[in-house]
């Protein structure tokens, strides 16, 4: 069955490596939900679009700590300077730091609310582990429905446009990794 997409520009991404990984795992989530049967793929779906969208915010963190001279657009030279001395390591964390600059705001204002959902259910590839949502089911088979599977899909969508609108890097530099060709939720 095809899957619609949508083109977004990987412009966003300070290391050419992860951009060239962004564009292998998005394609990969393309094939799992071509392969999703019955939603028997949809925790796998909804974990790799989490970590998609992990590591594109990471790389705005990353841009903020080592690009002194280029900048970031959209974070004030303060913050990104106070960015710079910060641990950021985990998604948890980059998640806070991202809120307390007010990175994600133009997304709303239940965005970070979301994206820490969403790391949630990542958490879940460690299958012994509770997710940690009140009333979220045991059972993997109910946790990672088709209604979540297409939450997920959305807000990787969602935040992978917006980090591409408000925070490319200079023309001449904004296209050293190829587009993304992101699944959209079905």
């Amino acid at each position: 069955m095809p899957v619609a997409t949508q083109v977004i520009a990987c412009n966003f991404v300070g290391q050419f490596k992860v951009g060239d990984n962004l564009v292998f795992n998005v394609g990969l989530v393309e094939a799992l939900i071509q392969a999703n049967t019955c939603g028997r793929l949809n925790k796998m779906i909804v974990i790799q679009a989490a970590a998609i969208v992990e590591a594109a915010l990471q790389q705005i963190i990353w841009r903020a700590q080592n690009h002194h001279v280029e900048g970031v657009p959209n974070i004030a030279e303060a913050d990104r300077a106070e960015i710079e001395d910060k641990n950021v390591d985990t998604l948890n964390v980059i998640i806070d730091v991202l809120k307390k600059y007010r990175v994600l705001d133009g997304l709303g204002a239940n965005i970070y609310d979301e994206l820490h959902r969403l790391r949630k259910y990542r958490n879940k590839v460690h299958i012994q582990k509770p997710i940690g949502l009140p009333s979220a089911p045991a059972d993997d088979r109910s946790l990672f429905s088709d209604d979540i599977r297409v939450w997920a899909l959305d807000l990787n969508l969602r935040v992978l446009k917006h980090l591409s609108a408000n925070f490319s890097r200079p023309k001449h530099l904004a296209t050293h990794v190829d587009a993304l060709t992101v699944p959209k939720a079905q």
